[in-house]
Formats: structure tokens, sequence, C-alpha cells
């Protein structure tokens, strides 16, 4: 309680306790009675009859001493009786003294009233968040010191408590200067003995707490109505608004540069009222100079800056509105670099810091929102342009999918091939998309679909809705995505029939005798390398098949002999189909109907089949590195394994007897990299890049008695390129070979099927 309130004290506890004359009065108790006993012990034998015989007085000694001994243990037990009442007095003002010191030393104010509200005792703490003394306060009651708005709460609270309800609430109190406050009140009954009810009130000043409250919401008001509005004029009105009402200002303006660098009134909030609304009217004709009072200096420093006062000097485009308008303090902080935010108010308090440190948080947000808006509409304006553009351009514009598909195409490209769009993405756009792909083929540059970024073109034959044929000159562009990756393809096409035909007349004469000369040259190369290989290779399997044939004819062999011959001449029969096959498969791939049927593929199944097979036919050795953790792959299974099978024989073919094979795979990125490797002859450097070649064969060193047409190695690689990967080799003279390929992982194929067929 206050520190001028005596406390309470018992008067025997204060005069030294009961214990005390306990301790004095007991022995002159005992004194007083063995006393007694001693006198009556004289006048019994003064009147007892004869005088007191020994036994008689025998007895009265027995008996005084009884009495002694009583008297001793009733004695004791007072004394200690008295300490124990002694002990249990200290403990009681101990333990009121602590209690005293706990009320009065506690942050939080305690107060006890009586049924009527009336203050009865209160302590140091809710003396101090009232603003009065306890002996002022119990002059008065608890609704006395409530705001008329809260009081009906306060006096509803105290009719609840009586009935036993705990009662707990924000209110507002006011102090005798008339300032009102908020607090956090609760009330509860007390027990009374008797004195009628009383109830506790326990009260927190959270002023500073509302303070702080206030400032976290106007912030996360500003940041809501940044996430869910599209433009900064969507946003003003709600920003505005919460700023100034959290944080108690009168009116709230945004203002921006323009293209002077003068501010100009862009949005605005004010409380009702008439003269408010006239000073804002004046503000929205009003230009404020880029260096005038707050909204200078809070655009230079980066920082909030308060203005106590609004002058002629300070704010000569203001001042008059400002004076009409009842206003006098401006806060303006920066928003961005193209605009600040006021907050007026009758008067300008001291803000606190963190206020100005939400302020600036605020601006910075609001900044940032305000330079998406203004990027975000910059792209839609962009992009509308770029619609016209595109809709309106005079040649022909598409926009395909990675995957080959017609996404748009603009009028121009309609009205040339003289379709609608539904039929032209289901039916011409895939034959002008093959075309495409068989002319960048012999063009020598990227299929349409293959991520090009350099701009190529090419011409290709179109035909129109209308029968006519179009030389068309199309160029191509990939349109990365976010990441990088070819996410569309934009393709410019442009009608170049005449200029085509005239370049062709003119051309025609000058290049058909170069072209005729050099396609005969090339076929007489290739007509005399061709017939010198097939010859040699149809004559030495014809010449096998015709000497066992004879032997078989003129008869007079065993059984195992006919076995044997049998079987040379089977051998040198495969041999003859399986060059047939080579040159057929290779006049398939090149002229673009070999198909291939794709599928999931095991590749280490492929590569340890290929080892079984050959191992059982040469003495080479088979080594195996094969990672069991490669992971599917897509391709055809049958060219597959018809271009390891080649590479495996190559290598056998090559190797010394008693030399090691090596296949090795692993996953390099989205493909699956695969090695046959050899111990053999090797190449010679000025080879390796022809070794790919058709009919191209090492003529040197013991390499040329090795027996070969020179296509396996050219079908190899139209298969692996076929499927999307690539073929290499890396060999040393007398060191071996070791032939690389690749073939996509079925988790990362990125090129399309389309490409496939078309590459």
């Amino acid at each position: 309680m206050s520190p001028g309130t005596p406390p309470h004290r018992d008067p025997e506890v204060v005069g030294g306790g009961s214990g005390d004359r306990a301790r004095r009065l007991t022995p002159l108790i005992s004194a007083g009675v063995v006393a007694l006993y001693g006198l009556a012990a004289v006048v019994l034998g003064m009147i007892w009859p004869g005088g007191l015989t020994p036994g008689v007085a025998a007895a009265l000694l027995v008996l005084l001493g009884g009495v002694a001994v009583t008297v001793y243990v009733l004695n004791r037990r007072a004394e200690a009786s008295a300490a124990e009442a002694e002990r249990h007095a200290a403990e009681v003002e101990r333990r009121e003294s602590l209690l005293r010191m706990s009320v009065d030393g506690t942050e939080v104010g305690l107060g006890l009233v009586d049924a009527n509200g009336r203050w009865l005792r209160v302590n140091d703490a809710l003396a101090g968040i009232l603003g009065s003394t306890e002996l002022d306060l119990q002059e008065t009651t608890l609704a006395a010191v409530t705001s008329a708005d809260a009081q009906p709460a306060i006096t509803g609270a105290l009719d609840s408590v009586k009935a036993g309800s705990r009662f707990e609430a924000d209110s507002v109190q006011v102090r005798p200067d008339g300032s009102a406050f908020p607090v956090r009140i609760a009330i509860s009954s007390v027990p009374a003995n008797g004195a009628g009810p009383m109830f506790l009130v326990e009260e927190r000043d959270v002023t500073e707490a509302k303070r702080a409250e206030h400032v976290r919401d106007a912030l996360a008001a500003v940041r809501h109505a940044a996430a869910t509005s599209a433009t900064i004029d969507q946003a003003a009105p709600s920003i505005l608004a919460s700023l100034a009402t959290e944080l108690r200002w009168d009116a709230a303006q945004l203002w921006t540069l323009d293209e002077q660098g003068a501010f100009r009134l862009r949005n605005a909030w004010r409380r009702e009222g008439d003269r408010l609304a006239e000073f804002e009217r004046e503000c929205q004709a009003a230009v404020v100079s880029a260096a005038e009072g707050a909204f200078g200096r809070a655009r230079q420093s980066g920082l909030p800056a308060v203005d106590r006062t609004i002058t002629p000097q300070t704010y000569p485009a203001l001042v008059m509105a400002a004076r009409r308008g009842g206003l006098n303090g401006v806060l303006a902080f920066p928003v961005g670099a193209t605009a600040v935010i006021a907050l007026f108010a009758e008067q300008a308090e001291d803000q606190r810091d963190d206020v100005m440190t939400m302020l600036a948080t605020a601006g910075s947000e609001i900044g940032q929102f305000m330079q998406r808006a203004e990027t975000a509409e910059a792209l839609l304006r962009s992009e509308a342009d770029h619609r016209a553009i595109f809709e309106r351009a005079p040649m022909g514009i598409a926009r395909i999918s990675a995957e080959g598909e017609l996404v748009e195409a603009n009028t121009a490209l309609l009205q040339m091939l003289e379709h609608d769009l539904p039929t032209l993405r289901g039916q011409v756009w895939p034959d002008l998309l093959r075309s495409y792909d068989q002319a960048a083929a012999r063009a020598r540059v990227a299929p349409l679909l293959a991520g090009m970024s350099a701009g190529d073109s090419v011409q290709v034959r179109a035909a129109t809705g209308g029968g006519r044929w179009l030389w068309l000159q199309v160029t191509a562009t990939s349109i990365p995505d976010d990441h990088g990756r070819s996410g569309h393809v934009l393709v410019i096409l442009e009608d170049v029939t005449r200029v085509r035909d005239a370049q062709d007349r003119v051309a025609e004469a000058l290049e058909a005798q170069k072209s005729a000369n050099a396609d005969l040259e090339k076929l007489d190369r290739t007509k005399t390398e061709f017939l010198s290989i097939v010859s040699h290779e149809f004559r030495t399997a014809l010449t096998g098949i015709q000497g066992f044939s004879e032997l078989i004819r003129d008869g007079g062999l065993e059984p195992d002999e006919l076995r044997a011959y049998g079987g040379y001449i089977f051998n040198d029969a495969e041999r003859v189909n399986r060059l047939i096959g080579d040159m057929l498969d290779l006049d398939r791939m090149e002229s673009g109907r070999m198909i291939f049927r794709m599928a999931d593929v095991d590749i280490n199944e492929v590569l340890t089949d290929a080892i079984a097979r050959a191992a059982t036919s040469t003495n080479v050795e088979f080594k195996p590195e094969l990672d069991p953790r490669l992971p599917i792959v897509t391709g055809d299974r049958d060219r597959l394994v018809q271009v390891v099978s080649n590479l495996v024989n190559n290598a056998v073919k090559y190797s010394p007897e008693g030399g090691t094979v090596t296949l090795s795979s692993r996953a390099e990125g989205e493909y699956a990299l695969i090695t046959v490797s050899d111990t053999g002859l090797g190449i010679p450097p000025d080879e390796i890049a022809h070794v790919f070649e058709r009919f191209r064969r090492v003529r040197t060193g013991a390499a040329t008695a090795i027996a070969g047409t020179g296509l396996g190695l050219t079908i190899v690689k139209q298969i692996v390129e076929m499927h999307g990967g690539k073929i290499w080799v890396e060999s040393a003279v007398g060191h071996g070979s070791a032939f690389h390929f690749t073939v996509p992982l079925a988790a990362a194929v990125v090129t399309p099927a389309m490409q496939l067929r078309h590459a």
C-alpha cells in the first residue's frame, strides 16, 4: 500500500506478545501454588485433633511433593506454549512484511474497491498509473477515473463479478489533467470477512503496447494493400487511410515528381470536415518544389522528415491552404526515388524511433511496389505494341511450340497460304515443317526444332489453299523460357516466289553444268569405289560358295565334311546378305524412309548380350565396365543392337588374339555414354577424320588384309545421330581404338520424335 499509510498491527503482538507474559507469570503462579499448599499444611496441623502424627505429616509431605511436581510440569508446558506463540507471531509479521513489499513493489496496479466501486486501498503502481495519491483516490470511485464511453462496461463488470465471475478487458481511463490512456483491467472478488463485498482491481497501462500495435497495423495495412492491388492508384487510398488513422494524423497525401521535377498531388485521404476538404482541393492545384521543407529533406536523405510549423519560407505553395485547413505540422517520408507521402496534423508531435523506422520501411516497400506496377504496365503496353506488330506485319509470322505444334499465326500468313488457322494448324503446318527440315539438311543448318538462335533461313515450297505453289523464305529463331531453354520458336515466312523464279532462271544455266559435272565426278568416284569394294566382297564370297559347292557336287565326302563345307557356304552367303542389307539400310536412312520404333531400352542388357554372342567365337578377352545404376535409354532396340554389334565386331576384327575388348557405360548429363575400346592396331591420325565415311577403310599396315566393305561405321553413325546422340573415336596406332557414342536417357529426352525422323 502507499507509504503514508501505517500497517495494521495486533496490540498484543506489538507489546511483546502473549508468550513473553506467559513466561513471566508462570514462576509466580508456581510459587503461589506451593505457598498455598504449605499454608494449608500449617492450618491442618493447627486444627488437626491431637496434632499431626508422623503418618499424617508424611502423607502431607507426599501430597506437597506431588503438587510441586505438577506445578513444575505445568510450568514447563506453559513456557513451551509461550515460545511457540512467539514464533508464530514472528512468522505472521514476516509474511505480512513480505506481502506488503510485494504489493508495493509490483509493476501491476492493484487496488481494493467496495461494492459501489469506491477505492479502499491502492498500491504505488496503481496510484502512479492513475496520476493520483492513495488519499485522493479514496475520495473517488473506479467509474470516476474511467472515460465516459467505458463507464457502462465497468459498472456492468462490478455487477457480474458480484455473481462470482471474473472480468477482464481493455478500457480507457482518465487522469486528473484530463488525458485519456488505454489500460488492461481485471476485476475479481476477494473474501471480505463479513465486512461486505470487496473487489480486487488489477490494471496495466498499455499505452506503449497499443501504440506499437498501431505501428504494426499500419505497416501490415500497407503491405496488404500492395499485395492485393495491381497499381499504385488502386492501393493508395487504403495505404493513406491506414497510415493516417493508425498514426493519428488528419490527412495523408501521395505526391509524385512530374516531368519538370516538381511534386504534384496524386492521391489523398483526409478525415471528415469542410476545412480538410478545402485543403485537399487546394493541394490538387498546388506545385511543390522538390527541395521544399520536409518534402525535399526526405527525398534527399531517404529518411522521414518532420516540420512542426508550415511557414511561407518552407512551403510557399501550401502555407495558405494549410492554415485554412487548421494544419500546422507535416511529416514526409520518401517513396522510392520519385515520390513522397506527406502526413498533416494540427500539431506534429515528436515521432518515436519505431514510427520513423516503420515509415522508412513502408516507403521503401511502396516504392518497390510502384516500380513493379510501372514495370508491369510497361510490359502490358509493350505486349500490346508487339501484338499489333504481329497482327499487322506484312510478312507471315508464326509461333510454334518446342514440340513443333503451331501456336498462333498472324493474318498475313493466313492470307498468304489461303487457309484458316485450324486448317493451317492441323494439315498444312506439319508438311511445311517437314519441308523445312529437309531443306535445312541440304543447306547444312539445324532443323527447325533444334533450338536454333542464329536466325538461319532456308527456302521451301508450299501449296496454298487455292492450289498455287509458293517459294517461302523461312527464318526461325528460338525464344528462350525463364530458364534459358528453348520454349517457343518464332518463324517468319516471306513469299519469295518471284525472286526465286528469277534467280533460278539466271543461275540455272550456270549451275546446271557445274552441278552436273560435280555430280558426275562424285558419282564416278563413288561408282568406281563401290564397284571395287562390292565386286571384291561379292567375288570373295562367291568364290568360296562356288568352290565348296563343286566339292559337294563331286561327291565322295564324309558327313562331317559336308557339314563343314555347308557351314562355309552359309557364312559366305551370310556375308553377301549382310553387304546387301547394309547397302539397303544406308539407302533407307539417307532417303528418310528408315522407320525407328522408339521405346525404353536397357542399354546394359544390349551390351551384355553383345559380349555373350561375340565371346563364343573369338579368342579375345571381353571386359565389361557397366554402370549398374545407368537409367533406361530411349531408342530402337534392334538398331542399338546393330550399332553395338558393329562396334564389337570391328574391335574383335582389329585386335590380335589374346587382346582385350572393353565395353563400358555411364551416365553423362541427359545421355548414356557407351564406349567400345580395344587393344588392337589403332587408326593413323590422318584417317581418324574419315573413318565414318562410306566405303572408307584403313589401307595401311596389317589392316589392309582385313576384309570389310567400309559401310558398317557409316551406318552406325547414321543410327546414333538419328537417335539424337553423337559418335566419335579416339585412337593411336599400336595402342588400340575407343569408339564412344551417346544415347538420350528416357527421363531426359529433349529431341522431339519429328526431329528424329527428319534429322
